[in-house]
């Protein structure tokens, strides 16, 4: 079986995301800005490999997200999702593990390759939780 598009997850998901109102728009606006603002100025930088100040920034998202899962999880579940296996860690968590973004930020490493990849991926999710009507 062929490997999955980044373009054809990100809408799969998201279509299910947006339908259940598993995340709204301005969380998912907050995460995209955080990885613009660090596109921005690895995108003109050219070399391959990232300078260590990238490398440490993009690591840091990883731990901006894990905060934002953690504060996720304290503000607690809608009366409808209570009970609900996926969204026994949180809304945000269970967004983190189905997009996989989490494992991404540990895969760049210093490649900017793959973190133009990780911002492409991520842009798709927003697209398509913008598409899909998501709140």
């Amino acid at each position: 079986m062929p490997k999955e598009d980044y373009i054809d997850k990100a809408e799969r998901i998201m279509k299910e995301f947006s339908e259940k109102e598993y995340i709204s728009t301005s969380k998912i606006r907050d995460l995209m800005t955080q990885v613009s603002e660090l596109y921005n100025d690895i995108i003109l930088d050219t070399n391959e490999t990232l300078l260590p100040k990238y490398v440490d920034a993009i690591r840091h998202l990883k731990v901006k997200m894990i905060y934002d899962a953690g504060r996720d999880r304290q503000e607690g579940l809608r009366k409808e999702e209570v009970g609900n296996p996926k969204l026994k860690d949180g809304k945000l968590t269970y967004f983190f593990r189905e997009t996989g973004l989490l494992d991404m930020v540990e895969q760049i490493g210093d490649s900017r390759e793959k973190f133009l990849d990780y911002c492409k991926y991520f842009e798709a999710l927003v697209a398509y939780h913008k598409f899909y009507g998501g709140k």
